[in-house]
């Protein structure tokens, strides 16, 4: 008795789907997978034409793509827990956080659905809407549109913020939004990992928070600088700073110990001065110094008299 085995004759399409695959990842430096799950299909036609001279996006079978990495020497069990779902693959060239600050700029929008918040200032403009007058009416009346009937349709008479941004989007004016082609909703194309001369990174790694990172920056420079002051770093801008400040504490260093010199003198004197007039001050109700103790208007004043003078001679 002979046993006949039954080969299993692998698709066409297929071998040539692995076959480009390979070639892509000889090719290019970065692969990024992206879930393909809930994300509208002409909205990735749209990033393909905005940056075909960037990358290349296609989307493949996940099990065809996990063959096409083995046979290119990826370990996969790095990417096999990603290769789930419908998924698009990024090829390029550039950094993949390059590529996922790009793609977070490229403001993608849908049609709001109910039970959506909106990522932008929901408005509805004033003009004729195109619908019919009748149970619409009382949806533009609930969220305080103002409206009239024109020509049996109804118009809106003044622009009205339905919703801001963050705060849920009323579901009653989602049929309105769609009617006026208003998308208020924006869509993201999420990354789940990015491969990159043989480093993995995870999708959530790969998204700059450019706020935080200059206030950071920011925060890091002013640490740096207060170091470099406090040190007398030799560098110009910094001794600009630390000289100014030495200068300052040398200052009241001399009139606190009345150390003269022709810098020092006024600082000294004032200080003294001061000094003078406070202890004064405090005794004067118990011991008659036989002198009259000036306000600080008072001690000002000759100072501007003089001033004058100067002026007119």
């Amino acid at each position: 008795m002979s046993l006949t085995v039954k080969q299993h004759k692998i698709p066409q399409w297929k071998i040539e789907e692995v076959k480009e695959l390979k070639e892509k990842l000889k090719q290019y430096k970065t692969v990024i997978i992206a879930s393909l799950d809930g994300f509208p299909t002409d909205k990735l036609h749209e990033i393909r034409k905005k940056f075909r001279d960037v990358m290349e996006i296609k989307v493949s079978k996940n099990r065809l793509f996990e063959r096409a990495a083995k046979e290119s020497g990826i370990d996969v069990s790095k990417i096999e827990q990603y290769l789930t779902g419908t998924n698009a693959f990024i090829f390029s060239n550039k950094n993949p956080f390059e590529i996922s600050l790009m793609l977070s700029k490229f403001k993608l929008k849908r049609y709001a659905l109910p039970g959506d918040k909106a990522d932008e200032e929901v408005v509805i403009p004033a003009g004729d809407t195109g619908i019919p007058a009748g149970p619409m009416m009382s949806v533009f009346g609930k969220l305080k549109i103002p409206t009239r009937v024109q020509d049996g349709k109804i118009t809106v008479t003044k622009d009205t913020v339905v919703a801001e941004p963050g705060q849920p989007i009323p579901p009653e004016i989602v049929p309105v939004l769609q009617k006026l082609g208003i998308m208020p909703v924006y869509v993201k194309l999420r990354l789940k990992v990015a491969y990159h001369d043989n480093l993995i990174i995870p999708g959530e790694q790969l998204e700059l928070k450019l706020d935080d990172y200059k206030s950071q920056i920011l925060e890091s420079y002013k640490n740096a600088l207060a170091l470099g002051v406090e040190i007398a770093y030799p560098e110009p801008e910094i001794l600009k700073i630390t000289l100014g400040k030495a200068y300052r504490n040398a200052m009241a260093l001399a009139g606190e110990s009345g150390y003269i010199t022709p810098e020092s003198a006024q600082a000294v004197f004032s200080t003294a001065l001061a000094k003078a007039y406070a202890l004064a001050g405090a005794i004067s109700g118990k011991v008659d110094l036989g002198i009259q103790i000036p306000t600080a208007q008072q001690t000002t004043a000759p100072a501007k008299e003089e001033k004058k003078e100067e002026k007119k001679e």
